[in-house]
C-alpha cells in the first residue's frame, strides 16, 4: 500500500460478525474503515465524508443493497462498489452488476480474496 495515501473504505454491513472480520482484515493492511448497518444511512454517510470503496451487503435493514446502489449509480457519485452478499444466484449477481457494482463476492467469502478484489478495484 502506497505511504502516502491510506485508502477509507465505508462497509455496509448488519452481521455485527461479518463487519468485525472484514475491518479487522482491512485495518491490517493500513485502510480506514467506517461500518454502518442500515441501508439509508449508506447515502447521507458518502455525501458527508470521503470514500474511497464501498463495501455494500445486498440485504440490509431499512433499504437494501441494491436500492442503496441504484441511488448512489442516479446520483452519479463516483464510487467503486464490492457487493458481498449471500445472494449467489447469476441473476442477482447479474442485476448488482448490471446496476452499477464494480465487483461482487458471494458470502461465505474467503477474507484474503476479498481483501484481494479490494485492493484491485482501488487500483482501476
Amino acid at each position: 500500500m502506497d505511504a502516502e495515501k491510506t485508502d477509507k473504505i465505508l462497509i455496509a454491513e448488519d452481521d455485527a460478525s461479518i463487519s468485525r472480520l472484514i475491518a479487522y482484515k482491512f485495518e491490517k493492511e493500513d485502510y480506514i474503515i467506517k461500518v454502518i448497518e442500515e441501508g439509508d444511512k449508506v447515502l447521507a454517510e458518502i455525501k458527508a465524508d470521503s470514500y474511497d470503496a464501498l463495501v455494500l451487503d445486498l440485504m440490509l435493514p431499512v433499504l437494501d443493497g441494491m436500492q442503496v446502489l441504484k441511488r448512489i449509480r442516479e446520483a452519479e457519485i463516483k464510487l467503486p462498489v464490492l457487493v458481498l452478499s449471500a445472494k449467489s444466484q447469476e441473476e442477482d449477481i447479474l442485476k448488482a452488476l448490471n446496476a452499477g457494482a464494480d465487483e461482487y463476492v458471494t458470502k461465505p467469502f474467503r477474507p484474503d480474496e476479498l481483501l484481494l478484489r479490494l485492493k484491485k478495484m482501488l487500483a482501476n
